[in-house]
């Protein structure tokens, strides 16, 4: 499992993406192993992209803590997912890895989600039943008892339910698409702010602990990976 960090060279990064990557290079190496290129077509579904779905929520959520924004704009976002391919592919990640896992810059913004920001996610949902509900994640208990799912869909229909304007137009044009579309962007929010609020190894159980009850059909996405 050590042979990913024998295929080193420099990644090209943008020098546009505030996104502090040292910060979380432990995930990095995790996301390395999980999606070096030998495994992905064999694991991709199962543990790379879960990894690396969570990498990214990680990434913001930690970011949050200085910038108190939840979601980057469409600009940044472009410039991040590319640096990030590029710090994975220089250690031997697939350089494709974001079309085998589905992600585009849009998984880093805020979506179709219009509270993107610590201040306004706070006034809306309660964070300190949120944050009892998912600091931990029971990798057993959680795919059938559904505590931390279920918090994390409460506080995102909070955040679609905020939004007046978007349920009137549901309400006229019946827009159950629109409607679901909002509530997974805002279960990204949801997410990152959670892990602004866990250190980046307690986020990272927390995360793959949701995802696998998604793999194994015990409950509900948590995260979005479209």
């Amino acid at each position: 499992m050590a042979a990913p960090f024998f295929h080193n060279s420099t990644p090209k990064l943008s020098g546009q993406c505030s996104l502090n990557f040292s910060a979380v290079d432990n995930l990095l190496r995790t996301t390395v192993v999980d999606c070096w290129a030998s495994f992905t077509p064999f694991l991709a579904n199962v543990i790379c992209c879960p990894q690396f779905e969570a990498t990214l929520i990680i990434l913001i959520g930690q970011a949050s803590k200085d910038s108190g924004l939840l979601a980057l704009d469409s600009v940044h976002a472009n410039y991040c997912l590319s640096d990030i391919q590029q710090i994975l592919g220089s250690q031997g990640v697939p350089s494709d890895l974001h079309d085998i896992c589905s992600i585009r810059s849009s998984n880093l913004s805020e979506g179709s989600c219009t509270i993107n920001d610590t201040i306004g996610f706070e006034s809306v949902v309660d964070s300190s039943k949120l944050l009892a509900a998912c600091s931990k994640v029971d990798a057993v208990n959680e795919c059938c008892r559904q505590i931390c799912q279920s918090a994390i869909n409460e506080a995102a229909k909070n955040l679609v339910l905020k939004d007046g304007g978007l349920m009137t137009n549901m309400e006229i044009n019946d827009t159950t698409v629109e409607y679901s579309s909002t509530v997974n962007s805002c279960k990204n929010i949801v997410l990152r702010w959670l892990s602004s609020r866990l250190d980046s190894s307690s986020a990272k159980q927390v995360l793959r602990g949701l995802s696998n009850c998604n793999v194994n059909g015990g409950g509900s996405r948590a995260s979005n990976s479209t």
